[in-house]
C-alpha cells in the first residue's frame, strides 16, 4: 500500500507501507523532507485508499499515522528531516540520525521488530550528526518509543542470524531480547530523546574532566597500547581504530596489523577482533580491555561475556575500564544474574588510575626495549551469599 505524505505546498513524499503478519513498517526510499515544517497531514487520496482497504491495511494506516507523529516530534526537536539510504533511515538537520521501526502489541505483551539491513551492518556509515545514531522502536503508539543508541543495538544483534528483535513488557519494564544474548532491560530509553551531548551516550552520564567522551576513549585506548608495549606484549585494536591517533602518535605504529590465528571459530573471532584493546603474549591473548566512555556499561560487558561463553576454557584477564564516577553502574551491571560468569574474573579499572600510571611511565624508554610489569591493577567485585539483585537497575 502506498500513502502520500504532504510535506509542503510543492513537496509530496511517497511512503511505501509494507505489512507482515505482525508488524507494519515504514519504508521511505523516495522520501525527501524538503519542507518538514509542514509534515503534519496525510493527503485525502491516502485516506480514501485506506478507507477502502481491508482490516490489515487499516492497521497499516494506523501505524503510518503513528510513525508520522514520531517524525513530526523529531522534526520539532531537531529540525528539517531528510531520508537517505535504501530503507527507513532519516537525518534531522545536523543533530540526529535514526531509523524508525513500528510494532503493535502482540499476545503476551510483546512487540516484534524486523530491522533494516543497513542499520545492522556495522560497516554501513550513517551520516555523522551531533547527537549520534539511534534506532527508534515505536511500541504501539507515539507515546511509547524506545530511543536506543545504534551501538547498543549492534551489540545485541551481533552474531544473530536474523534481523528480528523482540521487546517484552513485564511489570512496566521494557525488556529487549535477541537470540544468543541475555535479556536487557531498556526502560530507561523509553521516550529518552537526546537533548545534547556526544553521540550514543547516556545523557545522565558526564565525561571525565573537561574531555569529550570520544576523546577520553581515544586517550585511554592509547594509554593501554603504551602500557601493553611496556609489559612486552603485542597490542591489538579493532581495524577501524588503527586509523586513530593521540597527540600526533598514530595507533597503527604501535599495534598489530593482523590478528594471529588463535584457532577460534568464526563467531568467536568476530567477537575478539572488536574488543577495544587486546594484549598478546606471542599468539596468546593475555588481557582484554573494554573502554566505556561513550556507551552504556552493559555493552562492554556484553562483548566480554560473549567471549567467555564462546571460549569458557580460555584464560584471559578481562577488564572493564571507565571513569570512577561510573563505579556504581559497573557494580550494578556486573552483579546482574546475566553476568554471573564475569563477576569473579572481570576487573574494574578507572580512567583516573590509568592517568596516574601514565605519568609514572613518562620518559620510560619503550623504544629502547625496556620493560616493566604490573602496570594495571583493577578492582574485583564480590557479593555476599544473601545479596539481592536490584530490580530497579
Amino acid at each position: 500500500m502506498v500513502l502520500n505524505l504532504v510535506l509542503g505546498e510543492n513537496s509530496v513524499a511517497v511512503l511505501d507501507v509494507r505489512r507482515t503478519s505482525n508488524t507494519a513498517t515504514l519504508f521511505s526510499p523516495r522520501t525527501r523532507f524538503r519542507d518538514a515544517a509542514a509534515c503534519d497531514t496525510i493527503t485525502t487520496e491516502s485516506w480514501l485508499d485506506v478507507a477502502n482497504a481491508d482490516t490489515g491495511r487499516r492497521d497499516a494506516m494506523s501505524s503510518t499515522v503513528i510513525i508520522q507523529g514520531v517524525v513530526t516530534l523529531l522534526r520539532k526537536k531537531y529540525g528539517r528531516g531528510e531520508s537517505f539510504g535504501k530503507s527507513r533511515l532519516l537525518q534531522f538537520g545536523s543533530l540526529l540520525t535514526c531509523s524508525i521501526n513500528y510494532s503493535r502489541m502482540l499476545g503476551g505483551h510483546k512487540y516484534f521488530f524486523g530491522l533494516a539491513r543497513d542499520v545492522l551492518d556495522p560497516s554501513y556509515a550513517l551520516p555523522e550528526t551531533q547527537l549520534g545514531h539511534f534506532v527508534l522502536l515505536v511500541c504501539g503508539s507515539e507515546g511509547n518509543v524506545l530511543v536506543l543508541p545504534r551501538k547498543l543495538v549492534l551489540q545485541m544483534m551481533s552474531n544473530v542470524s536474523t534481523r528480528r528483535l523482540d521487546v517484552f513488557v513485564e511489570d512496566a519494564s521494557y525488556i529487549l531480547q535477541t537470540t544468543r544474548h541475555p535479556r536487557l532491560t531498556v526502560t530507561e530509553y523509553l521516550n529518552a530523546y537526546p537533548t545534547g551531548g556526544p553521540p550514543d551516550t547516556d545523557p545522565r552520564e558526564e565525561a571525565v574532566g573537561n574531555e569529550s567522551p570520544d576523546r577520553a576513549h581515544v586517550k585511554v585506548q592509547w594509554q593501554l597500547i603504551q602500557f601493553g608495549r611496556a609489559e612486552g606484549c603485542s597490542v591489538w585494536v579493532p581495524v577501524n581504530d588503527r586509523n586513530l591517533s593521540y597527540r600526533g602518535q598514530p595507533f597503527a605504529r604501535d599495534t598489530l596489523g593482523r590478528l594471529p590465528n588463535f584457532g577460534f571459530d568464526e563467531s568467536t573471532r568476530r567477537i575478539v577482533q572488536n574488543i577495544d584493546v587486546l594484549w598478546l603474549a606471542g599468539n596468546v591473548i593475555a588481557k582484554a580491555y573494554e573502554i566505556e566512555s561513550t556507551t552504556m556499561i552493559y555493552s562492554g560487558l556484553l562483548r566480554l561475556n560473549d567471549l567467555v561463553l564462546s571460549q569458557p576454557n580460555v584464560q584471559i584477564g578481562l577488564h572493564l575500564v571507565a571513569g570512577q564516577s561510573r563505579r556504581g553502574k559497573v557494580y550494578s551491571q556486573l552483579t546482574r544474574p546475566t553476568f554471573r560468569t564475569l563477576l569473579p574474573i572481570c576487573q574494574f579499572v578507572t580512567f583516573e588510575f590509568l592517568d596516574g600510571q601514565a605519568k609514572r611511565l613518562e620518559g620510560f624508554p619503550l623504544d629502547e626495549g625496556a620493560r616493566i610489569s604490573g602496570l594495571i591493577r583493577g578492582e574485583r567485585f564480590e557479593t555476599s551469599d544473601s545479596y539481592s539483585f536490584p530490580t530497579s537497575v
